[in-house]
C-alpha cells in the first residue's frame, strides 16, 4: 500500500499526545499531593539547594522576601544540594548525612544571651509519641499554630523536633517587643517549651489569671530566678525578673536558624 504524509491536524494531535505523555512521565498525578521520595518537599523535578530551601522556609511574604525571591539566579546557586530531585535515579545518601555535611558550609552568625538560672529537679512527665509527622532524626519542622496567635501580639513560630529538647518534642519562637527602656535593640527573639493541646502536658502547682487568660505555676520549679509558667495554648513562658526571656537574642532573628542554634536540630519543611 502506498504511504501518505499525515494531514497538519493528526501531525498537531500527534504533538500534543506527545507532549502530555511527556509531562506525565516528569511528574505523577494522582489527584494528591506528592512527595518526594528523597526529601520531605512535594514533588519537585529539578534539584533544590540549600540557599532556595532557606528561602522558602523563610518566605513570610513582606517586601524583604519578595525582594530575596526577585533576587535569586538558580543557575548561578552554587550552594550545597539539598535534595538532587525527585526524579533523580541512583545511590543517595541518607538525608541526615546530607544535613550533617552541610551544616558546617552554612554559617548562623548569632549572638545568644542565655540567662544563668538554677535548675532544679522536676517530675518528668512521661512521653507519648505526639501527633502529627515526625521529622527526620537530627531535623525539624515547622508547624502551624492552632491556638490564638494575636494573643502574643508578636510574631510567632511553633516547631515539631525530632529529639526532645527540655522534655518536650515542640517549641515556640517568637519576636517580642521589648518594654524594657535600655539602649539595646527594640526587639528580641525568644524560644520557649510547647505542650500543644492533645500531647502530654507538665504537672502545676498553681493556676492565675493574666489579662483574662490562664496560666500554671509549672510544679516543682523554683521562681526565685525566674518564672515560668504554662498558657491556655501550652506555651511555657519563662522570663527572668526583668521580664527577658531565658533564651533569647538580640534583634529579629530567623527563627528557623534559631532552633538550630538552640535546639542543634535543622528546620528541612513547613508542614500543616
Amino acid at each position: 500500500m502506498p504511504q501518505h504524509n499525515p494531514t497538519p491536524d493528526r501531525v498537531l494531535v500527534d504533538a500534543i499526545d506527545a507532549l502530555v505523555d511527556e509531562q506525565l512521565a516528569r511528574e505523577p498525578d494522582s489527584g494528591t499531593v506528592e512527595h518526594c521520595p528523597h526529601c520531605p518537599q512535594e514533588w519537585h523535578s529539578l534539584p533544590v539547594r540549600m540557599q532556595l530551601l532557606m528561602l522558602r522556609l523563610r518566605y513570610c511574604g513582606c517586601e524583604d522576601c519578595e525582594a530575596a525571591l526577585d533576587a535569586y539566579d538558580y543557575a548561578a546557586d552554587d550552594s550545597p544540594v539539598f535534595c538532587p530531585g525527585s526524579q533523580f535515579h541512583g545511590p543517595v545518601q541518607p538525608l541526615l548525612q546530607r544535613l550533617r555535611a552541610m551544616r558546617g558550609r552554612i554559617p548562623i552568625p548569632i549572638q545568644i544571651d542565655i540567662i544563668e538560672l538554677i535548675e532544679t529537679d522536676t517530675t518528668a512527665v512521661e512521653a507519648e509519641p505526639p501527633p502529627g509527622p515526625v521529622p527526620p532524626d537530627g531535623c525539624a519542622y515547622r508547624i502551624t499554630f492552632h491556638g490564638d496567635a494575636d494573643h502574643y501580639r508578636a510574631q510567632i513560630w511553633t516547631y515539631r523536633l525530632s529529639r526532645p529538647w527540655r522534655d518536650t518534642n515542640y517549641v515556640f519562637v517568637s519576636h517580642i517587643k521589648r518594654t524594657i527602656a535600655d539602649d539595646g535593640p527594640e526587639f528580641e527573639t525568644a524560644i520557649f517549651r510547647y505542650h500543644p493541646p492533645g500531647t502530654p502536658q507538665p504537672a502545676i502547682s498553681n493556676r492565675f489569671l493574666v489579662d483574662g487568660h490562664w496560666h500554671g505555676v509549672l510544679a516543682g520549679e523554683d521562681i526565685s530566678h525566674y518564672q515560668a509558667a504554662i498558657d491556655e495554648h501550652g506555651v511555657i513562658v519563662e522570663v527572668d525578673p526583668n521580664l527577658r526571656a531565658r533564651y533569647h537574642a538580640d534583634g529579629r532573628v530567623d527563627p528557623d536558624l534559631f532552633v538550630q542554634q538552640i535546639t542543634g536540630q535543622m528546620v528541612i519543611a513547613i508542614v500543616d
